[in-house]
C-alpha cells in the first residue's frame, strides 16, 4: 500500500510545520538592583533600540531587582565577561577606577533637569567610557536616579539627628561617608538589596539613596521620615563588557553605545515626571517628608566641603575630573 512520504505531503498541501526563526546572534543581559523606576526605563529603552538597529542579531535580556546577583558580583561579572551589562550607583565602580568618586561631589548640579543634561552630554559620555577599561568594563551610559534622600528610624531633621545612626551608602568613598561621619553618623557601605532586611532587623538605622528607591524598595514600611539631602544626586552609570563588546566586533559594539545613549532622551524625560511624583505616593502611603532648615542643610554642605581636600589628597585623579564636569555643567547651566 502506497504511504507517502512527509515531503511528499508538503508539495501536495500546504506545510503545516511553521519554519523556525533565526536565533540572535549574541545574547546581552542587563542587570540593575532596582525595579520600576529610572535604570528599568533605560534598561527598556536601550533594548527596544538595540535590537531594532541590529535586526535581531543581539538579543537583550533585562534582570531588574537583583535578579543576577547583588550589585559586586555583578559588577564582577561584568568585568569577567560573564553578564554584558550592569546599572548600579556610580559609587560602586570607584574601586575599579577612582575617578568616578567625581560623581559622588555633591553642588554640581542645579536641578534634576540640569543634571540630566549634564551626564548626557557626549563629552562627558566619552569621558565617562574611557574609566575602569583597564579593568574590562565600559560605561555606556550615566544619569540622575533621582536627588539624594535618607530615610532613618530617626528623623534627619537637623544637623545634630544622626549622630549614633547606622547609615548605609552606596559605597566606602570618602565623599559617600564623610559628610555623614561629620555629622556622627556611621556610614555602613551595604548593597541595596540586602538594606531592608537590615533595617527590619535592626543592623543599620537608615539609608542614603536616590528618592525612587524609597517607594519602589516601600521603605515606608520600615521608616517613615524621608529627608532630600541638600544639592546631592545618586548617579546611575551603566556599564558593558569590554570582552562582549571585543567578542560582537566594532559594528555591533557601535550600534550597543549608540543605543545605550539614544535610550537617555526617553528615561530623563519620564524620570522627570516619576521623582515629582515619589513624595506623593511617600505620603500617601503614610510616609513624613522633612524639609533641613536653612542652617542645618548648609551645615551638612559645609561637611561636604571639608572632606572634599581629604578627598582629592586620597584620589589624585579627582581634582582634574571635578573640573572638566564643572566646566560642562556650567555650559548647561547657562542654556
Amino acid at each position: 500500500m502506497f504511504r507517502p512520504t512527509f515531503a511528499a505531503l508538503c508539495l501536495a498541501l500546504p506545510c503545516a510545520v511553521a519554519t523556525p526563526l533565526l536565533a540572535a546572534d549574541f545574547t546581552l543581559k542587563v542587570s540593575s538592583p532596582t525595579n520600576n523606576d529610572a535604570i528599568l526605563r533605560w534598561m527598556q529603552g536601550f533594548e527596544t533600540r538595540l535590537e531594532a538597529a541590529t535586526d535581531g542579531a543581539i538579543d537583550v535580556q533585562l534582570f531588574p531587582a537583583n535578579q543576577l546577583g547583588q550589585i559586586p558580583a555583578t559588577i564582577e561579572g561584568a568585568a569577567m565577561g560573564t553578564i554584558e551589562v550592569t546599572a548600579p550607583a556610580s559609587s560602586f565602580f570607584v574601586q575599579y577606577d577612582r575617578r568616578f568618586e567625581v560623581l559622588d561631589v555633591p553642588g554640581l548640579f542645579q536641578n534634576l533637569a540640569h543634571a540630566q543634561a549634564t551626564l548626557a552630554d557626549p563629552e562627558v559620555l566619552d569621558r565617562l567610557a574611557s574609566y575602569a577599561q583597564d579593568q574590562g568594563l565600559e560605561t555606556i551610559a550615566a544619569f540622575p536616579h533621582g536627588p539624594l534622600g535618607i530615610v532613618s528610624v530617626r528623623a534627619f531633621d537637623s544637623a545634630t539627628a544622626l549622630q549614633g545612626q547606622r547609615i548605609r551608602v552606596a559605597g566606602p568613598t570618602v565623599l559617600a561617608t564623610g559628610p555623614l561621619s561629620a555629622l556622627g553618623a556611621s556610614p555602613i557601605s551595604l548593597p541595596l538589596g540586602e538594606v531592608l532586611p537590615a533595617m527590619q532587623n535592626g543592623v543599620v538605622d537608615g539609608l542614603i539613596a536616590g528618592l525612587p528607591v524609597f517607594t519602589t524598595g516601600r521603605y515606608y514600611d520600615v521608616a517613615l521620615d524621608l529627608t532630600v539631602v541638600p544639592e546631592s544626586y545618586l548617579i546611575v552609570t551603566a556599564v558593558a563588557s569590554s570582552a562582549f563588546l571585543d567578542t560582537i566586533g566594532a559594528d555591533l559594539a557601535e550600534a550597543v553605545r549608540t543605543a545605550a545613549r539614544g535610550a537617555l532622551e526617553d528615561t530623563n524625560s519620564w524620570n522627570l515626571g516619576a521623582v515629582e511624583a515619589v513624595q506623593g505616593i511617600w505620603e500617601e502611603n503614610g510616609g513624613r517628608l522633612v524639609t533641613l532648615p536653612e542652617a542645618d542643610a548648609q551645615a551638612y554642605l559645609d561637611a561636604v566641603a571639608a572632606v572634599l581636600p581629604e578627598a582629592e589628597a586620597q584620589n589624585p585623579a579627582l581634582a582634574g575630573e571635578l573640573a572638566f564636569l564643572r566646566g560642562v555643567a556650567q555650559r548647561h547651566a547657562a542654556e
